[in-house]
């Protein structure tokens, strides 16, 4: 629950942002590979990256430097909302364009594959070593937003929702040496499944403000201000006017 306010005059856009930036690398330099060496290297580079590169099987060290990073990019993640308030030509209503939209950041995918030296041992049998991991990694982000436009009154407040999420957490839990026994460790092991719904609703209240700072209509307004239902004193009593709608 949160309750942020801005002030905008009529036809222009005010943003209310309550965000964390996060940056991350969009560009990846291919792994540096010497091109003179002692052992074999099998492997292959994801993102675009791919090769494998041979060579005798008498072991050594050489040095393999990983894909570096050479541009990155910023994305916000957290609330935006943006308004676009305009004031109808009777003062009573306005049209608003609002979209509120929801970023949040879910986890990384590694789109790298490791780089693998292949040697002998001692009794000429084949090993494996892996030289560097080389992660590529990318964020994935999800979005949950809304663009709509609508009129209100002076005042009034309107509500949006439907942007709704469901998390599903499978839980694991067992005794130590005892879950882990063939077929008997299952009565030692506890499976459960949570799911968790959220839905998010956003309220807007638009009013009008004069020059001075205060409401044109409420209990902060000045009496000179004219009302919807004239003769009444209270600023908010009485049927209001109709909406000045365009045509279908």
């Amino acid at each position: 629950m949160t309750a942020p306010s801005v002030l905008a005059k009529s036809g222009q856009k005010a943003t209310i942002e309550i965000i964390r930036e996060f940056i991350y690398p969009t560009e990846y330099e291919p792994p540096q590979i010497p091109q003179q060496f002692g052992g074999g290297i099998q492997g292959g580079i994801g993102g675009g990256i791919g090769g494998g590169i041979a060579g005798g099987n008498q072991g050594g060290g050489f040095p393999v430097t990983p894909s570096t990073p050479t541009a990155f990019e910023t994305r916000n993640t957290g609330v935006t909302l943006e308004i676009e308030p305009t004031i109808g030509v009777n003062d009573f209503v306005i049209d608003l364009r609002f979209v509120p939209e929801i970023v949040e950041f879910e986890g990384f995918i590694n789109y790298g594959s490791p780089i693998q030296s292949t040697s002998t041992d001692a009794l000429g049998n084949p090993v494996t070593n892996v030289l560097t991991e080389n992660r590529i990694e990318m964020p994935v982000f999800s979005t949950r937003r809304v663009n709509t436009a609508l009129t209100i009154y002076d005042g009034y407040t309107v509500a949006v929702g439907g942007l709704m999420r469901e998390d599903v957490q499978k839980v694991e839990d067992r005794v130590p040496i005892l879950g882990d026994i063939p077929i008997i460790g299952r009565l030692f092991q506890t499976n459960s499944e949570n799911r968790i719904k959220s839905n998010l609703i956003v309220f807007v209240t638009a009013q009008i403000i004069d020059a001075t700072g205060r409401p044109l209509r409420g209990a902060d307004a000045e009496s000179s201000v004219p009302v919807p239902t004239g003769g009444s004193s209270d600023p908010g009593a009485g049927v209001l006017p109709p909406l000045d709608l365009p045509p279908p």
